[in-house]
């Protein structure tokens, strides 16, 4: 676990949110920005980060368990012995990265910063978080979208829904020259504000609007939602990461429209295909992004990122004599239910 700093001082990132924070609310409340209802609900429960104390600032990263699910409590020294589940998810993903290039290393430990927990395993620190990045990374090495071995690479990369950052600060630890833009909901983009402004204390972080216009005036540019259509630059490749499944169809459209219009040469996803909790998510991911693009599926292990201590022969084995069971009994899932699995996707021009 790493040592949590919950100091109620007057920090550097606390000054920070003092000055971005009217930036922010005005976006939140001013300007009443559209949420759907599953964000509406989910935001209302961390409003109280527009009325912070440095005590909550300063340990942000234990507050960002609003958008991921991940707390600290399971990482502290009395959970330990859970560590081994989280070594043998490590050891399954890095076989896979060896499968594509053996020398080459694309996990990025968990920051040291604003309350970072996880486990302490081969010197870095490790969270489902960390590990789903790993493996975010892993496939878009896998499917030649990116080149970990030319890291000084200059390149403009779209997060779209980037949460609390830290997939942004994995991809820009590995690919330093990155210039990285976000479109998120205004009420979880502070998250990334401060967060990447601390991990990153050397670049410029900058609010669309409010602060710059393109990304050419800093590293990192947040755009909210509402206003990522009215952006006018160009990129180089698209992300998405477990929120095109929270969008309608309509939404994932329109994102997938402006991404290409932006000039993106791909769109990386991994999202359940067809979210059977969604319905307004009509049509797979895969249909939507193959509107635009070339689709290709990207198969890294035979188990979900959620999953911790299951090997992938076991659970190849459980899954296909349940299939047998279901086939004999001839029980028919929906195309919802059957569609409803992670899915890495790689869409290219």
């Amino acid at each position: 676990m790493i040592p949590l700093d919950k100091s109620n001082k007057n920090t550097p990132v606390y000054e920070n949110y003092l000055r971005v924070l009217p930036f922010f609310k005005d976006l939140v409340y001013a300007k009443k920005s559209s949420i759907s209802k599953y964000w509406a609900e989910e935001v209302s429960g961390f409003e109280y980060i527009f009325d912070s104390s440095p005590l909550i600032i300063n340990d942000l990263r234990s507050h960002c368990y609003h958008i991921t699910g991940e707390i600290p409590y399971p990482y502290r020294n009395h959970h330990e012995f859970r560590s081994g589940q989280f070594l043998q998810k490590l050891k399954l993903l890095r076989s896979e990265s060896q499968k594509i290039d053996k020398d080459l290393d694309l996990l990025v430990s968990e920051p040291e910063i604003l309350g970072g927990f996880g486990f302490n395993i081969e010197d870095k620190f490790i969270n489902k978080d960390t590990l789903k990045f790993y493996e975010c990374m892993i496939a878009l090495q896998k499917s030649n979208a990116i080149d970990a071995n030319n890291k000084e690479k200059k390149s403009v990369i779209c997060e779209i829904g980037a949460g609390w950052g830290g997939f942004a600060h994995c991809f820009c630890t590995i690919f330093p020259n990155t210039k990285y833009i976000i479109s998120d909901l205004p009420n979880t983009l502070i998250f990334s504000y401060l967060f990447l402004s601390e991990a990153f204390p050397n670049k410029k972080v900058k609010l669309f609007n409010y602060e710059s216009e393109s990304i050419e005036d800093c590293d990192f540019l947040l755009i909210p939602n509402t206003e990522f259509n009215n952006y006018k630059g160009t990129i180089d490749g698209a992300i998405n990461i477990c929120s095109f499944q929270e969008m309608t169809s309509e939404q994932v459209s329109e994102y997938i429209e402006t991404l290409h219009g932006m000039g993106s040469k791909f769109i990386y996803s991994l999202n359940r295909n067809l979210n059977k909790n969604n319905l307004g998510l009509k049509n797979p991911i895969s249909y939507h992004i193959s509107e635009k693009y070339n689709l290709e599926k990207i198969d890294i292990l035979k188990i979900p990122y959620t999953e911790l201590n299951l090997s992938q022969t076991n659970t190849s084995k459980v899954n296909i004599i349940k299939s047998i069971i279901k086939m004999l009994l001839g029980i028919k899932k929906d195309k919802r239910v059957l569609e409803n699995n992670y899915q890495h996707l790689i869409g290219k021009l």
